[in-house]
């Protein structure tokens, strides 16, 4: 049963999927959702392939609050793209209203895109609260089966433009991440490279140190980006010893491009999987917030058998 939603609630969040076939569905789609951003005084923004950004500038013409943009420079990576969006409604001096239409560059490599679909879904949990409104057009002529069915996953709503109406698939941005359309990665299947064991705070200096000497001399990344992944990696390891259980335990597997790291406490384990998400009140804890933007993956689960384990990697 479809059940109809209506017109989109200026004030509120929206995050719609526009499914087209063809350039006049898409043209006819993204046309109604700029009109309706306009005219409730919002920010528009249309972003895309520089080909169909100029197919969809001579549809649509200019406005003072009518943007355009590249996806090449706007979506650099998925964990960089969610938190420029959060960071742009949280911290304006002013309420935003903020309409934004167009791709999301998946990439022509089918594996890469459950990273953007996980991008997709997340974005429920990270711009929830703000007046954010997001349409995102999918060609169903170009992209696989498993990238639309994640796409029905991970939007509310499945508009034309001109009508809306509930996704049947929607699944909560939570629930999503354990499905296999989000194809959460596993940890690498050899042997550590790191390998500790942390009983206090004291041993947080030595496991730092442990990690910043293997990333440097075995991988190929810039020290900057080690240097976050440290960073990163102090927060989740202080969380466990400190809101978890001792031993906490840490495993790494250093690669020429991607840094891996899985961290397992003996405590009760987490009530919210999304800790972290939320952009932080002045009061509130940051420690989570600031490691999900320091590294491009972290999950976290609670084990079966008691305990909480977090997994994050470099892109």
């Amino acid at each position: 049963m479809t059940v109809e939603m209506g017109p989109i609630d200026a004030a509120s969040y929206s995050h719609d999927l526009l499914l087209h076939a063809n350039d006049d569905e898409l043209i006819e789609g993204t046309r109604a959702f700029v009109e309706q951003g306009l005219e409730s005084g919002g920010q528009v923004i249309v972003h895309s392939t520089a080909e169909q950004v100029a197919l969809l500038r001579d549809a649509l013409g200019s406005h003072p609050r009518l943007e355009y943009g590249l996806d090449c420079e706007l979506y650099q990576s998925p964990s960089t793209t969610l938190f420029a969006y959060e960071r742009k409604l949280a911290e304006s001096t002013e309420p935003v209203q903020l309409w934004a239409t167009g791709t999301v560059p998946m990439g022509a490599d089918p594996a890469g895109h459950p990273a953007w679909s996980r991008y997709e879904s997340l974005v429920n949990e990270v711009l929830g609260s703000y007046a954010f409104h997001g349409l995102c057009s999918y060609d169903t002529q170009a992209l696989p089966a498993s990238t639309i069915a994640a796409a029905k996953a991970t939007h509310p709503c499945i508009s034309t433009g001109l009508h809306r109406a509930a996704s049947a698939e929607y699944q909560h941005p939570a629930a999503f991440l354990t499905d296999p359309l989000a194809a959460v990665p596993p940890p690498p299947d050899r042997r550590p490279t790191v390998a500790a064991t942390l009983d206090d705070l004291l041993d947080l200096r030595r496991a730092r140190d442990l990690m910043r000497q293997q990333a440097i001399g075995s991988s190929a990344l810039p020290h900057e980006t080690v240097a976050g992944f440290v960073t990163a990696l102090n927060e989740v390891l202080t969380n466990g010893l400190v809101h978890g259980g001792v031993p906490v335990r840490l495993s790494a597997w250093v690669e020429p491009a991607r840094l891996t790291c899985l961290v397992s406490d003996s405590g009760t384990g987490i009530s919210d999987s999304l800790a972290g998400y939320r952009y932080p009140g002045p009061d509130g804890p940051q420690g989570l917030w600031v490691a999900r933007q320091l590294c491009e993956d972290l999950f976290v689960r609670n084990l079966p058998g008691g305990g909480c384990q977090v997994m994050m990697a470099t892109g």
